[in-house]
């Protein structure tokens, strides 16, 4: 990944693959590969038994789709990322065989992502519930049933503030889910609020919350730590990445002692992430 890669080059890669035995995984993510790089690159690995391709963030649009069809009829499974790149489509015009596939971040219609969720080309269903990862891509708001039955946990860009209350409510009747993912869906402290009243605090199995990239302030996390202290046997992982949490906190305030009184009772959490939420030294020593 991020080596510079440019087009031409997949004959003396592939070269060097074979080379390789043992590989397992090649990351060639954020290089300059085109279409007919990853064809040629393909049928150099033909051969080979590499279990993890990544080729996310190249120059790769829907002309390279035949060639990733002939190398994943041939291998069963496989996990494929092509992110951020330039695909319209992808389970049009043949399906290909289930693989762990990543698409995220492309030019895919609603139809179309539908269409791949209807054939199954994401079969992730342990961890993830059926999630199929195809978030970031042109999909406009639905219901939060049809959201769940088509992409599993994954509302990554798909909700909004105004879907908390009914997304709360789903999971307060939810059985099933164990992972949800609402990471980039403008939520503010007030969509964090709605969320627990709408139901999240009731859910017995979810495991996995991440409200990761959001705009949620000290007001939000103290209510979602709230709701994990109240309710949410079954959560072991929060991720609250990315968002204002700590900015220009008033540590002497009673919402900044409430947060601190309410994380340590956060006990049966074995991950809290809470990279880029603006933690000082100070306010790290305060956590710890």
């Amino acid at each position: 990944s991020y080596c510079g890669l440019k087009p031409g080059c997949a004959v003396a890669l592939g070269q060097l693959v074979h080379k390789l035995p043992k590989l397992d995984e090649l990351h060639l993510e954020y290089n300059s590969l085109r279409n007919s790089d990853v064809e040629v690159l393909l049928e150099e690995l033909s051969s080979h038994h590499l279990q993890h391709l990544h080729l996310s963030k190249n120059q790769l649009d829907d002309g390279a789709l035949d060639s990733l069809r002939r190398f994943l009829s041939a291998r069963r499974p496989l996990f494929l990322s092509v992110c951020r790149s330039l695909f319209c489509s992808f389970g049009q015009a043949g399906a290909v065989p289930p693989c762990y596939i990543y698409i995220h971040g492309n030019r895919m219609s609603e139809a179309v992502l539908d269409s791949i969720a209807r054939q199954r080309l994401c079969s992730n269903d342990r961890v993830y519930q059926g999630a199929r990862y195809v978030a970031q891509n042109r999909v406009h708001e639905r219901s939060v049933s049809s959201l769940v039955q088509n992409y599993g946990g994954n509302f990554h860009n798909f909700a909004s503030n105004s879907m908390m209350s009914s997304v709360g409510g789903y999971l307060r009747d939810d059985s099933h889910l164990v992972y949800i993912d609402l990471d980039g869906c403008h939520i503010s402290d007030d969509g964090i609020r709605m969320l627990n009243n709408g139901g999240l605090r009731h859910n017995k199995c979810l495991q996995y919350l991440s409200v990761s990239n959001n705009c949620i302030h000290l007001l939000g996390f103290v209510t979602l730590l709230e709701a994990i202290v109240t309710g949410l046997p079954a959560l072991r992982a929060v991720a609250v990445n990315d968002n204002p949490v700590f900015d220009n906190v008033e540590m002497s305030g009673a919402l900044y002692t409430s947060c601190l009184q309410l994380l340590g009772q956060c006990s049966r959490l074995i991950l809290l992430y809470l990279a880029a939420t603006g933690l000082s030294d100070h306010v790290g020593s305060d956590i710890v």
